[in-house]
């Protein structure tokens, strides 16, 4: 298999530093990832941060939901302390913050995932799609060539694709499909360049779980997505499983984010997936 695939760095280096800090993203370009993920959602006083959780109850010292917070008081939380002591004083960074740093990394593209979901909260969601794509605009960070947008909501692909072109940036979304808010309403797949496949989250008719046995799709999905003309991807939080990565790259993955983008990348150029700088 002569494919070459890409890497990205999950909320920057998530498995060994505090996820969507200033330090983890830092770090996470000191290796030889393709691009870096993280998220951002809108407070109170219209102000975009950079955090995965609707809340701050998860990953910071603080609670409460960041669109209800002003931005100080977003800033008051600890987001390192959580993951260890040595980490203590880590802040939930401003997106300005993020996009300065990328801005010195031109070579480094950027997942950025629109957290608000007008699903869940209305034309808020709408609001802080277009304050982050006004920032990413001011910092020269836009183009497909350096920019994809993440959403789990249907109504943001529909969105931005009546107001941005393809040209603009590209379109990430999920499978299966249910896993995308709006989903019953409007197809996402109408509007996607990539996709994160998934095996997972189906139910029986009486609404049980369905355990798949495995997080890997199978290989018929990855195959027909690409036919499709959308790139497949894979996401298993904080995996390390060779056998698992080498499964997904057999089956026709072309883009792998990862917790451990360094140990992700050793499997890829063991596989001749991807071979490092040297």
């Amino acid at each position: 298999m002569d494919k070459k695939v890409t890497l990205a760095a999950h909320r920057g280096w998530r498995g060994k530093y505090p996820e969507n800090t200033m330090l983890g993203f830092r770090m996470a370009l000191t290796l030889d990832v393709d691009a870096v993920e993280m998220d951002v959602h809108m407070t109170k006083d219209y102000r975009i941060v950079v955090c995965h959780d609707a809340s701050l109850n998860r990953t910071t010292d603080k609670t409460g939901m960041i669109c209800k917070l002003t931005l100080d008081e977003v800033r008051e939380a600890d987001a390192g302390i959580k993951f260890g002591e040595e980490f203590k004083g880590e802040k939930i960074p401003m997106f300005e913050e993020f996009l300065e740093l990328m801005a010195t990394r031109p070579d480094i593209r950027i997942l950025l995932e629109l957290k608000d979901y007008p699903e869940e909260i209305g034309d808020f969601a709408y609001a802080s799609a277009e304050e982050t794509l006004r920032l990413c605009r001011e910092y020269g960070i836009f183009g497909a060539d350096r920019l994809t947008i993440i959403t789990f909501s249907a109504g943001i692909c529909a969105w931005l694709r009546t107001r941005y072109t393809k040209e603009d940036f590209l379109i990430h979304g999920f499978y299966p499909k249910h896993y995308m808010r709006g989903w019953e309403k409007d197809d996402p797949y109408k509007y996607y360049d990539e996709v994160c496949l998934f095996n997972g989250g189906d139910k029986t008719p009486q609404g049980m779980p369905i355990d798949h046995g495995t997080p890997l799709a199978d290989k018929a999905r990855f195959k027909e997505f690409e036919l499709m003309g959308i790139k497949p991807c894979v996401y298993y939080s904080l995996n390390k499983d060779e056998e698992l990565h080498r499964a997904a790259y057999e089956n026709g993955a072309i883009g792998f984010t990862s917790d451990h983008p360094d140990i992700c990348g050793e499997m890829l150029d063991k596989f001749g997936a991807r071979k490092l700088k040297k």
